[in-house]
């Protein structure tokens, strides 16, 4: 009866070892397999992401700096309101126009409702800029015809005039910019 006694209480202290020990240690394994799956899985899209990157570089590099400029020109990334009031008055210089009465209004801080409403354009700021010129009426055309045609992005929301007897008017114009943040 010894003899079966023995080997049977060994069976059962090794499974009971088993299970006391090994079977902690082989969920700790599990746990750990997974989380290597989650890690490489990770790693993977990592290296896919690096090589979107390496092609859109390449694809910005080719771009010939010329276009760069004029992209940048279009839609900075700064707001540059000297190099902008710059620009329109060298558009109204040739029609012997003269920015006066020159006033920027940056940005407001936003209203949580207004937040929500322009989530989808977070990237992007506006800038307003109001001024005059004196000018005949043809040459007002031409010189918001210009604007328009210029390279850097202008908004024209507000326009007023005041006229005279001398056929030159006084032409109030808010124009709206836009950058990069």
């Amino acid at each position: 009866m010894m003899r079966l006694i023995v080997p049977l209480l060994m069976v059962i202290v090794a499974v009971g070892l088993f299970f006391k020990f090994t079977d902690p240690i082989f969920a700790e394994i599990k746990v750990l397999q997974d989380r290597q799956a989650t890690l490489n899985e990770g790693l993977n899209n990592a290296k896919k992401l690096r090589e979107v990157m390496k092609d859109l570089l390449d694809q910005y590099n080719a771009i010939p700096g010329t276009d760069l400029n004029n992209l940048n020109k279009l839609l900075p990334d700064n707001v540059d309101n000297v190099r902008l009031i710059i620009d329109i008055d060298n558009i109204a210089k040739p029609y012997g126009m003269t920015i006066k009465g020159l006033k920027i209004k940056m940005p407001e801080e936003k209203t949580a409702e207004a937040v929500t409403r322009d989530k989808d354009n977070a990237r992007q700021a506006m800038v307003s800029l109001s001024f005059s010129v004196s000018g005949d009426y043809n040459r007002f055309q031409s010189f918001l015809s210009d604007l328009s045609r210029s390279l850097r992005l202008v908004d024209v929301s507000v326009t007023g005039f005041n006229s005279n007897d001398k056929g030159i008017y006084d032409y109030n114009i808010e124009v709206q910019t836009y950058w990069l943040k």
